[in-house]
């Protein structure tokens, strides 16, 4: 069984339960703080590209090429959720408000 997710992950996994289908919830995504994280599934890209979605025009650092940054709310066709869900413990399920149905 896994482990309980740390609280960041608790509050992306509320959000997606709470906003059906969107980064949040994604496979392909990987958070770097509670509202914005990184798709893997995009191939890397310049700096300057990779913070566009999140509306950055200009930085006074000049960021890292890498994998496109986007809010936890964007939702795009990739979307993908292959999570064991029932690897967690119920009362996780329960608090995030996500029921398991039963087959």
């Amino acid at each position: 069984m896994s482990t309980i997710p740390d609280p960041k992950e608790e509050l992306l996994d509320r959000f997606y339960v709470e906003n059906g289908p969107c980064c949040a919830g994604c496979d392909w995504w990987r958070w770097a703080n509670s509202l914005v994280g990184e798709c893997r599934k995009s191939a890397p890209v310049s700096g300057v590209v990779r913070f566009a979605m999140l509306g950055i025009q200009a930085a006074s650092l000049t960021p890292d090429p890498g994998h496109i940054m986007t809010p936890r709310e964007h939702h795009c066709g990739d979307f993908k959720d292959e999570f064991d869900w029932g690897s967690l413990p119920s009362a996780y399920l329960r608090k995030i408000g996500r029921e398991l149905v039963k087959p």
